[in-house]
């Protein structure tokens, strides 16, 4: 089972370490070990779900046209970074990755 690191965002968290199940959403399979994400219609379209892939990008499944739509208007305000939406993403292996605001 791949794991997924949480990098805190702010000095007031802690990173977490979950274990989840390979080919899932991301969102999904937090959540369901407790943990809610950001989110707001999760479709694909609002980007209120957007993560920063901080590590193991290749261990992510590649970006379908409406993830790949938001997430090319979403680099407009965030350049160099690698930005997923966590009700999109399917989970392949180990990466770690942050909210990104």
């Amino acid at each position: 089972m791949p794991t997924v690191l949480l990098k805190a965002s702010s000095p007031n968290e802690k990173d977490q370490l979950f274990e989840v199940s390979s080919g899932e959403i991301l969102f999904d399979q937090i959540e369901k070990l407790g943990r809610v994400l950001p989110h707001g219609c999760l479709a694909g379209s609002c980007g209120s779900c957007r993560i920063e892939i901080l590590d193991g990008q290749d261990n992510l499944s590649s970006p379908s046209p409406v993830e790949k739509d938001t997430i090319t208007h979403l680099e407009k305000t965030h350049p160099q970074k690698i930005i997923r939406l966590s009700c999109r993403v399917r989970i392949l292996g180990d990466f770690t990755f942050r909210p990104l605001k």
